[in-house]
């Protein structure tokens, strides 16, 4: 979810689009039987609560991931900036249209009911960025004093982070609890950039472990996995996220959705929440086909509007968060 590169991490980009798939269908199925598609049992709704224990930590581990290539140096106001830009001004605009399209749009799930707090309390998916904004506030603090300079350093943080993960921490005012949720992931994802690891077969014992991570959760993850804040989910997390990327996995078509991953965070849901609606009016009730119908048209749609907004200054900013085109 960081500003884009001219020459692409293929791998990483792979891992991209792997994350926004997940995301996006998790959005097509729903978190509850009163949203989504509103399954009350079957193989979608057990795969997507399974999927939680790598979904969210994926998008995270990439973030600190991706961080670890252009950290913080020395222009805190220049960092902090550049963070506003890419995520709070996006989330205050695509975030405020949504609560309006969820207001007033018939068929939506959902609705906000404390209009005053808006924001103060996160509105629905947004809380990740609006969590990933509070992080970047803690790393600059902690790059600033080099605390994350050395192994020793970065140990002692992630104890206390993953103590606070533990703990569940937090509270729920600019999504702080979200923020120590996520933390932990941030802080291994750029342990990987900045003291890479070695490991002999990396990609062989990549495939073990997330296929060993796999296997766990399917036979095991509703009686051991634990909650979403337990040191079992904290280790199931990590280890997929690690796994993952020592696969060195390249797919073109995943890393070329991967390519478009803000955006599809920003926006799916307004694309998956069109095509339930659209179908549904129409008489389509085909579970699979709704849910195949959501996932495709959740994430091109996100594609499509940023090709089309990035052309122009104002949506670029306001929509995506990117830079001002030069001209």
């Amino acid at each position: 979810m960081a500003t884009k590169q001219k020459k692409r991490n293929i791998p990483v980009d792979t891992l991209r689009g792997m994350a926004c798939i997940m995301l996006v269908a998790y959005h097509v199925i729903g978190n509850t039987p009163q949203t989504g598609l509103r399954l009350h049992e079957g193989f979608l709704k057990d795969a997507n609560e399974l999927l939680a224990y790598i979904r969210m930590p994926l998008f995270t581990f990439l973030s600190g991931l991706v961080y670890g290539w252009r950290p913080f140096s020395d222009d805190w106001k220049a960092f902090i900036n550049g963070k506003v830009r890419r995520l709070i001004v996006p989330m205050l605009v695509v975030g405020t249209i949504f609560a309006l399209f969820q207001a007033y749009t018939p068929g939506t799930n959902s609705q906000i009911k404390e209009w005053h707090y808006l924001h103060i309390l996160p509105v629905a998916h947004y809380w990740f960025i609006e969590s990933l904004f509070v992080i970047f506030l803690a790393i600059l603090l902690l790059e600033y004093w080099k605390v994350l300079h050395t192994r020793t350093g970065f140990a002692v943080i992630y104890v206390a982070s993953a103590i606070a993960y533990v703990t569940n921490t937090g509270i729920p005012w600019f999504s702080i609890v979200g923020a120590f949720y996520l933390f932990p992931y941030f802080l291994a994802g750029l342990y990987c950039t900045r003291f890479p690891l070695q490991v002999r077969h990396a990609r062989a014992t990549g495939y073990i472990t997330i296929t060993f991570v796999i296997l766990f959760l399917v036979f095991f993850g509703h009686e051991y996995a634990g909650e979403r804040r337990s040191l079992n989910a904290l280790i199931i997390g990590t280890a997929a996220c690690i796994a993952l990327l020592l696969t060195k996995a390249e797919s073109p078509w995943l890393a070329a959705i991967g390519n478009y991953s803000y955006a599809i965070y920003l926006f799916h849901v307004f694309f998956t929440a069109a095509s339930r609606i659209a179908l549904m009016k129409i008489g389509v009730t085909d579970i699979w086909m709704l849910f195949t119908a959501g996932t495709i048209a959740g994430v091109t749609g996100p594609i499509l509007f940023e090709i089309i907004a990035s052309k122009h200054n104002a949506s670029r900013i306001l929509f995506l968060g990117q830079s001002p085109l030069r001209r």
